[in-house]
């Protein structure tokens, strides 16, 4: 007896020495069990349900100096946290008597078409997660049918990616505003000969990157960007001479600039907070959204805008495209799906599709092109971010 009570003794401190126990950063708690995954093992994919389920697993799979580069935000993470956390504040209206059996979930951006209103976001470095870096979400992306805009920070060159494209595969690609005049004509000239149809152009770090706390532990102190400091309307428009290209001018944070960016001809805006690594205390992109609709709700109707920041479910799609969106963009996410090459961020793509489209059908719409204001209730946060 006492040498059977030592054998299950020691078998199950066995067991929990070795349990991989990981600090859930306050994310909704899905269900998700770490108890039999190995520290630095990439788990089953078969256990991931949801995108921050794939955010845990790459947590267990990345160095700790390169997920602490991913997951980052600036100073206190006040902006990050509130892009996790807006929708809380949000309410989803769903109308009933209405045929939902035809999901239709497809639309276009700058005119050419995609399978579903959501897209691969800029996000640099993706080698980090994976040796295939930014090729497996290209492909990923190519063979769902939805955009993906690379970095101009990443691991593989503009021409590499590019190269991995499927046929008649639509890419834009991000482009940052350099003080090095000479080295943003060559790749602005490089991003067209490689045949990108649009150019994100980041506005929201003019000079300089945020301080980001968590990553500088293992960097050290911040070092140069290379961005440009002295870039104002006149070099926004001159940028313009310099690609036949169309330029979607990205992290507008303010009615403002919206309008600006509308009255200077831009085609669209990329509404973002840049997952809340520049400017902390900068709003969400939810809040950001309803200040141009109050005001200046013409941007809606003469231009695109498209928008990203905390986008982890299919209702947070939902959201913004009701708030004015037309796609919306997922940085961190698919760099995490990617510890398991192409087939994660396939899996990730599939799981946000299902719950789209899961979700519009218990709110009685068929058709990504049909939601609009009335399917959500803001009352809540605009109470919060107008003061009325």
């Amino acid at each position: 007896m006492t040498s059977t009570l030592f054998y299950l003794w020691f078998s199950l401190l066995f067991l929990f020495s070795f349990a991989v126990v990981i600090d859930m950063e306050g994310l909704p708690d899905t269900g998700l069990d770490t108890t039999d995954w190995v520290a630095g093992q990439t788990p089953p994919l078969d256990d991931m349900w949801s995108l921050n389920d794939m955010q845990i697993a790459a947590k267990n799979v990345i160095t700790a100096r390169y997920y602490a580069s991913y997951r980052t935000a600036a100073l206190d993470e006040v902006t990050y946290q509130a892009n996790l956390n807006i929708w809380k504040n949000v309410r989803l209206n769903g109308y009933s008597f209405r045929d939902v059996s035809d999901i239709d979930l497809s639309t276009s951006i700058l005119g050419y078409n995609f399978s579903s209103p959501f897209f691969i976001a800029p996000a640099a470095n993706a080698g980090h997660a994976n040796a295939s870096a930014e090729l497996s979400l290209a492909t990923a992306a190519g063979k769902a049918g939805i955009l993906y805009v690379p970095s101009i920070s990443a691991t593989k060159s503009l021409e590499q990616i590019a190269n991995v494209a499927l046929e008649d595969q639509v890419m834009f690609h991000q482009e940052y505003i350099w003080s090095n005049r000479t080295q943003l004509i060559d790749e602005l000239k490089r991003i067209e000969a490689a045949g990108y149809k649009a150019i994100v152009l980041t506005v929201d770090n003019t000079g300089i990157d945020g301080i980001r706390t968590r990553s500088l532990r293992y960097t050290g102190a911040t070092s140069e960007a290379g961005h440009s400091a002295t870039f104002d309307l006149a070099s926004l428009s001159e940028i313009r001479n310099l690609t036949s290209l169309p330029i979607v001018p990205k992290g507008i944070k303010t009615a403002a600039d919206a309008l600006t960016c509308l009255e200077l001809g831009f085609p669209a805006i990329y509404v973002s907070n840049h997952g809340g690594r520049t400017l902390d205390g900068a709003p969400t992109s939810v809040e950001i959204l309803l200040d141009i609709r109050r005001n200046a709700p013409e941007v809606f109707e003469r231009m695109e805008v498209y928008a990203d920041g905390g986008v982890r479910r299919g209702n947070h799609v939902i959201t913004l495209l009701a708030l004015g969106a037309r796609a919306v963009g997922l940085g961190r996410s698919p760099i995490f799906a990617n510890i398991w090459g192409e087939v994660g961020v396939s899996r990730m793509i599939e799981m946000l599709q299902t719950e789209l489209e899961t979700t519009m059908q218990l709110m009685g719409e068929s058709k990504v092109a049909n939601i609009n204001s009335s399917y959500v209730n803001t009352k809540l946060v605009e109470s919060i971010y107008f003061g009325n």
